[in-house]
């Protein structure tokens, strides 16, 4: 392939993925807990090139690809940083106030982390997030068979309204914090797993900070996504017009050529 065509061509395609990023952190600009995603790339050094591999390459062939790199290694980072808190008024919503602490959820394989504090009580009264995936108490699920259950800022579930007016702690919701959250991996829009087996699995916030009745919501900013979804596509286009035009060089210099000999 042309130098040219190649370096047009990979740097369209980081657009391209770009654009595809943007549109999914619009799309999940109401998701509670949702952390924006982001793109890395780096120019491609002589060394990623098949070229490289050869020993009986062109004395050329590095200077030609130092003249019109084109781009590699992309891929995607996460944002965890906090996003805004908004109270709802819900006695089973709770918002995490510090960075890189995640509840606990159970899920299929394992536990789940997750910033989205949107608890409901499913039909056999335990806590568990809307799609049915209990709650953990760092002891089990939480349960609770009657009363008017309420998270409290340390993340006790106070049940009022018993008998006789009494009031009790249900449990405690488990929450955990991650030095390096980069070891997490993203499962669906709002939620992460460890990567690994053997990775660590968070520290236990003993006394975590919690504000209750709210959530918190996507670390996004609708105005800067789209003002970064029309520049990846305005780029994407230009790419893609270069690309074009180049080959159109390469066919009328086959031609040109191709006339001479005949």
């Amino acid at each position: 392939m042309d130098r040219g065509s190649y370096a047009a061509a990979s740097a369209g395609m980081l657009h391209l993925t770009k654009i595809d990023l943007v549109n999914n952190n619009l799309a999940n600009l109401s998701t509670p807990g949702f952390k924006g995603q982001y793109l890395t790339s780096r120019q491609t050094e002589f060394g990623d090139t098949l070229a490289s591999t050869i020993s009986a390459r062109s004395p050329y062939a590095e200077g030609d690809q130092e003249r019109t790199p084109g781009v590699t290694g992309i891929g995607t980072v996460t944002d965890f940083s906090v996003g805004p808190i908004e109270n709802t008024a819900q006695p089973l919503h709770a918002a995490l106030r510090k960075e890189n602490e995640f509840f606990v959820i159970n899920g299929p394989d394992g536990p789940l982390y997750t910033r989205a504090g949107n608890f409901v009580l499913n039909e056999s009264g335990k806590l568990s997030t809307p799609d049915g995936l209990t709650v953990s108490s760092g002891n089990g699920e939480i349960t609770v068979n009657q009363g008017i259950p309420e998270i409290t800022s340390g993340g006790l579930i106070q049940i009022r309204g018993l008998p006789g007016g009494l009031s009790q702690v249900g449990g405690r919701l488990q929450v955990v914090k991650f030095d390096d959250p980069s070891i997490l991996e993203r499962v669906g829009a709002n939620r992460f797993k460890v990567r690994g087996a053997d990775a660590q699995q968070g520290q236990v916030v003993n006394n975590p900070s919690i504000v209750p009745k709210s959530l918190e919501r996507a670390n996004i900013s609708a105005v800067q996504a789209i003002v970064e979804l029309i520049s990846a596509s305005r780029g994407f286009e230009l790419y893609a017009k270069s690309a074009q035009s180049i080959d159109t060089m390469n066919q009328t210099a086959i031609q040109r050529l191709g006339s001479r000999s005949a």
